[in-house]
């Protein structure tokens, strides 16, 4: 164990308390997601394992190098695979995560496996935002395809020898972990941005490491989320007993972060909702903006697209059910 810092180009090391670090992904790096890691004084345990295995391997040396210890625990926040695409670096390891993470996980590793086979869809996939890069002249989407490059070239370079890994424990409600420095409580918060998501509470410490049901200075992804149930966990978070918060995408932020990211997801809801109430169509929500400060959010990535084809769908199949019971 040392006090020397760790430095890795996938992710900066944020020290949170005496052994508990926030791993934030940097933008070029293999990492994509952020991570945890926790000395509890006789184990350590790490909350995600990033996308790929290059960061992976960064974070297990880390663990060697401030902990003095491999992790004895990986705890998966939620089913998608820039969390744990990184997990066979942690393979001797107890690899923790709900029932229904780990089952929705399985046909994910099976076409793992397909792409290793042949990675002529990966090499198709990089040649076309490659392209798309050679043409874009405005900034923001040019920097947008540049991390997605990155991405998908780390992701051909481990290809040959990605070893797609399970949780080899599941678990329902809460465990606590007791150790020497601290306690830790891991809570299974079901349906939110997934659903089955899970986060890490460190009492003493008033921090919590909360995976993707926090994205903090950035829109948060929510094609396979629960719009009502993720607001409601991040309005009931906002009264807990903590200072800070690790999102698992974003800076380390606090409960001003949580309230933002609520007040997105009802925007973002709302606009849709208007669009489907007035019978417009998914074209007619994709062209609507969002109120400041989320209309600076918007131009960057895809991710509004996404989130508004997702809700409009569910919107559009709430109000048809509705209106088929009148």
């Amino acid at each position: 164990m040392t006090n020397t810092p760790f430095i890795s180009e996938h992710f900066t090391l944020h020290q949170l308390a005496g052994g508990v670090f926030a791993a934030i992904a940097t933008e070029l790096g293999a990492g994509f997601s952020n991570a945890g890691l926790i000395d509890l004084g006789e184990q350590t345990l790490v909350f995600d394992a990033f996308e790929n295995p290059l960061a992976a391997e960064d974070l297990l040396q880390a663990s060697l190098h401030l902990t003095g210890r491999s992790p004895s625990t990986v705890i998966l926040s939620h089913w998608h695979p820039d969390h744990w695409g990184g997990l066979q670096v942690f393979k001797d390891s107890s690899i923790l995560a709900t029932p229904e993470t780990r089952t929705a996980m399985i046909p994910l590793c099976v076409e793992m496996l397909e792409d290793r086979q042949d990675p002529s869809r990966m090499e198709q996939a990089l040649r076309e935002t490659e392209a798309k890069l050679a043409v874009e002249t405005e900034l923001t989407k040019r920097h947008t395809l540049q991390v997605s490059i990155a991405r998908q070239r780390y992701d051909l370079q481990t290809l040959p020898a990605l070893q797609p890994t399970l949780p080899n424990q599941t678990f329902a409600g809460k465990i606590i972990f007791h150790g020497r420095e601290r306690t830790v409580e891991l809570v299974a918060t079901g349906k939110g941005h997934t659903l089955s998501d899970c986060l890490l509470r460190l009492p003493q410490e008033r921090v919590a490491f909360i995976g993707d049901i926090g994205f903090f200075q950035s829109q948060p992804f929510m094609p396979y989320g629960y719009p009502d149930k993720w607001v409601a966990l991040l309005k009931d978070m906002t009264g807990w007993e903590k200072d800070t918060f690790v999102p698992g995408h974003g800076p380390v932020g606090s409960k001003t972060d949580l309230a933002l990211e609520m007040e997105y997801i009802l925007s973002i809801e709302a606009l849709v909702r208007d669009v489907v109430q007035t019978g417009g169509s998914v074209d007619d929500a994709l062209q609507q903006t969002l109120p400041a400060p989320f209309d600076a959010w918007q131009a960057v990535g895809h991710r509004f697209a996404a989130n508004v084809r997702a809700s409009y769908r569910r919107q559009s199949a709430a109000m048809q059910k509705k209106t088929t019971r009148s």
